[in-house]
């Protein structure tokens, strides 16, 4: 039986610090070629209830699992504080069905 994909849907509610948003970017690269993750979504937004967003990322990966190693590898957990000083957000990994 394949896996089910997994995937991190990302509200980006404020960028508060493009230099780190920057930097984020670029450590995102190498961390995505080897989780395998893909951007699948991101670029129009609309918000038609709740609180209003300015971008919404969904990425994939090939399992739901590989999306939580990639969240907690030691690699993401660096860049992610260069994440939390660019942005306020919510995050979420989700399996897919």
């Amino acid at each position: 039986m394949q896996q089910k994909k997994g995937y991190w849907v990302i509200q980006c509610q404020e960028i508060t610090d493009q230099l780190a948003m920057q930097k984020y970017a670029e450590a995102w690269k190498e961390i995505a070629e080897e989780f395998d993750a893909k951007f699948i979504a991101g670029t129009k937004t609309e918000v038609v209830e709740g609180p209003e967003v300015s971008r919404v990322l969904i990425l994939e990966f090939p399992s739901f699992q590989i999306a939580q190693d990639c969240y907690h590898s030691e690699k993401y957990t660096q860049a992610k504080i260069l994440a939390l000083q660019a942005m306020q957000r919510s995050f979420t990994i989700v399996e897919g069905i």
